[in-house]
Parts: C-alpha cells; structure tokens; sequence
C-alpha cells in the first residue's frame, strides 16, 4: 500500500467520558521532581509516544521528516484572530522546542499544506470529522470536545493532519487553549493519554493546559536527529536513553519547567 492509499491513522480526542484511571506512580505522589528521573521519563515516553488509546501498535517511532505547512479552514463561521493567534503561538513555541519547521502555508509557495486546522460549530461538528477522517468510533462527536487526526506513510512518517475545533463548544466549556495545545502537540508524534504520566497535557484527569516541564522532554527526545520515524521497539530504546542522557548532562532536564514557561502561550496567558 503506497502512502497515498493510507487512510488516517490515528483519532485523538479529548473525550468528555469517565474512565478508569491507575494509579499514579508512586514516586510521583511523593515526589514533585520524581519526572525528572532517567528511567521515569523513559518509561512515560514510552507510555505517550509508543502506544495509541485508540489502536495497537508496535512500538515503532512516529514523527515528521517534511516540513509542516499549517492552514486555518473555515465552515460557515467568520475568520476568528483570537483562536489564530493563540495556534500560531503554541505551533512556534512547538518549532523552537523541537527544531523542525512548522509555518504558516504560504500559497504562493511550493508546496501544499499538510496540517488544516478546520473551525466549525458544535452543530457541524460531527459532519466535519466525518467528511475528514472514516473514524469508528462511536458518537464521536458527542464524546469529544475536539480532535485531531493523522496520516503516516510506510516509513512511519507523519504526513499530514487534520484538527477539528467545535468554537462555541470549547469557548463554552473554557477548553480553547486546553484543545490547541493537546491536539497540536499529539499530531507531532505524542498520540496516546495516560493518567499516571504526571505532570502532562496527555494526563487527562489532570487540570494541566498548558506544556509542563515532562512533555517539554518528550517533545525533546522524539525530535532528536538521531530517533526516526519508524525506529522499532526495542531498537529504540537505546537511543532514547542516549538522548535522555545527553539532555541530562546539558542540564535540560534540570531546567525543563523553567524553560517550557519562556515563550509560546505562557506570556500570553499568565
């Protein structure tokens, strides 16, 4: 099957459903740094960027190799410079965190835009994601506040996405800033939830909206140079611990939830 003939992959929503919920780590109750361990940060890695809450996989690396050409598309709703602001904000903060590109579709430049960021009504909702993706789950529309989807190739590379947001829904729910940065952030390669993997966006039971220190780390390890798309578990985690180690060493670890504070929706926000 060519990349072409893949149909979307993966669907992350932020569901509105109880679910059961692990306990935390125990280091994690004790512990507030307990995230800046070696082993706990592989671990939860592993959790988020490895596994899918909504199919199986096989531990394989998922990210993008091409450049991400963003677009805003609207149905039926007027142009909104709030909600765009706030994208491009977190979509540069993601750009300086992991260093590949990720820019605004130009059209006069080559190239297509391969992340549409679809603002709907809570109405349209359901149309839009099944216009967009063959979903199966059921009554996603109803179960979710936004969501976001993604193709890969035969490499494992993403390719493209899509991000439907419900405006009136999530304005009404106060869930705005908490559905750009989970959604925008699970398309680079983060697709699974977790609620023992604290502090995180991907912890669902938490009240966390904006990127911590932990996911400032993940996003640091899966866009390092030397883990590609596709990079097969156990192989994998060698090179995982490698960058662990190496971010160790730098004093990014250490420094993380400082850092992840500096720029994107932060300043805005707080």
């Amino acid at each position: 099957m060519n990349t072409a003939g893949l149909q979307i992959q993966f669907i992350l929503c932020l569901l509105g459903l109880l679910t059961f919920s692990p306990p935390l780590h125990a280091t994690t109750n004790n512990d507030p740094l307990a995230w800046q361990n070696p082993n706990y940060i592989q671990k939860a890695f592993n959790e988020i960027a490895l596994k899918n809450e909504y199919r199986t996989t096989k531990g394989r690396i998922l990210k993008w190799h091409t450049p991400i050409r963003y677009e805003f598309i609207y149905h039926d709703l007027s142009k909104n410079p709030l909600i765009e602001s706030l994208f491009n904000a977190h979509l540069q903060h993601l750009q300086t965190i992991t260093g590949h590109p990720i820019q605004p579709y130009k059209p006069h430049h080559p190239g297509r835009a391969n992340l549409s960021i679809h603002l709907t009504s809570d109405s349209n909702y359901g149309h839009v994601i099944n216009s967009l993706s063959s979903t199966r789950i059921p009554d996603i529309e109803r179960n979710s506040h936004c969501m976001a989807s993604f193709k890969r190739n035969q490499q494992n590379a993403i390719t493209q996405a899509q991000i439907v947001l419900p405006v009136d829904h999530v304005f009404s729910k106060g869930l705005l800033v908490t559905c750009i940065v989970e959604e925008t952030t699970q398309i680079l390669g983060l697709p699974n939830d977790a609620d023992w993997v604290n502090p995180s966006i991907a912890n669902d039971a938490s009240k966390i909206e904006l990127l911590t220190g932990l996911d400032y780390l993940f996003l640091k390890i899966l866009y390092d140079k030397s883990l590609k798309a596709g990079q097969p578990y156990p192989q994998n985690q060698k090179t995982i611990q490698r960058i662990i180690q190496k971010l160790k060493h730098n004093g990014e670890i250490k420094h993380a939830h400082k850092t992840i504070k500096q720029t994107g929706l932060y300043p805005i926000i707080h």
